[in-house]
């Protein structure tokens, strides 16, 4: 199926760095990001540092970056099917290269406090890891799941959209085919019983909105259209789900990782989409 692994695969990245960030000396940051279905938009043109080992024999090999210079342990990688496509490689080689340059400018300055300061330095680290959510005849749908780590006590998880237009070869972001307060205004009621539903299984007990609570905002709805919004195709032809994916702090504290869920599109959320990508979607 071509529906996005995001779940499984941030679970996966969130589990293994955070237990990293725990428990080694030197470990992995503590920014969080997201893009709220936009592209990222540090777009570069360059190819990654000669010092980072690259993997891409053709251009249809999925890209694998990887560096590691003390101070930084840095990965970044996309899947054949963007490899395949010049003007996207091109752009997320630049992405990698300015992302890369960022977290190893922050290290080093970090690095050159703690020396100064006479204080352990714990070593960064940052990753980024696109995957296929959807691809259907007009667009291509990277998702991408990261994390990074700045020496604090534990470092934070953060996502990223690609919407690539196939016929304009070009990157848009969800707003560009959704009328996002629209979709979140008609999708409310399903999304907030499901991230309950979630809650409820996570914490092993129902969840209240009224009465006393240390974080009152944990057990209350949150604000969908602030969340990460990524189009999925379930049935590959067209887009036919919406994943709303809630990073840590938003709905639960830190040690309920993120919350993910999946809504089938139905005909009342299918009056969100714009008119110029009515034929890319359908109803589930």
């Amino acid at each position: 199926m071509m529906r996005a692994t995001l779940l499984t695969s941030a679970s996966l990245l969130l589990a293994t760095m955070a237990l990293a960030g725990c428990n080694k000396t030197a470990s992995p940051t503590a920014n969080q990001s997201t893009n709220n279905g936009q592209a990222v938009n540090e777009a570069a043109a360059a190819r990654p540092a000669a010092a980072d080992n690259a993997t891409n024999a053709t251009k249809s090999d999925a890209v694998s970056i990887t560096s590691k210079d003390g101070g930084l342990d840095f990965e970044y990688g996309w899947p054949t099917e963007a490899a395949a496509i010049p003007a996207l490689d091109s752009w997320l080689r630049g992405h990698a290269d300015s992302a890369r340059k960022k977290a190893a400018a922050m290290a080093s300055s970090d690095q050159k406090s703690a020396k100064e300061s006479d204080y352990p330095f714990r070593a960064h680290s940052f990753a980024q890891h696109w995957s296929v959510a959807a691809n259907t005849p007009a667009l291509l749908v990277l998702g991408a799941e990261g994390y990074t780590y700045t020496g604090g006590a534990h470092g934070m998880p953060f996502v990223s959209t690609i919407l690539w237009d196939k016929a304009r070869q070009q990157r848009l972001g969800t707003a560009a085919l959704l009328d996002v307060p629209m979709l979140a205004k008609i999708l409310k009621p399903r999304f907030c019983k499901a991230l309950n539903d979630q809650r409820e299984e996570k914490r092993g007990e129902p969840v209240s909105d009224k009465g006393d609570s240390a974080v009152p905002e944990f057990n209350q709805c949150v604000d969908m259209t602030k969340q990460e919004i990524v189009p999925l195709s379930v049935g590959g032809k067209a887009l036919d789900t919406v994943q709303i994916i809630i990073l840590p702090y938003e709905a639960g504290p830190y040690a309920e990782g993120t919350y993910t869920i999946d809504l089938p599109l139905d005909d009342a959320a299918l009056a969100a989409v714009k008119p110029a990508w009515k034929n890319a979607f359908a109803k589930r």
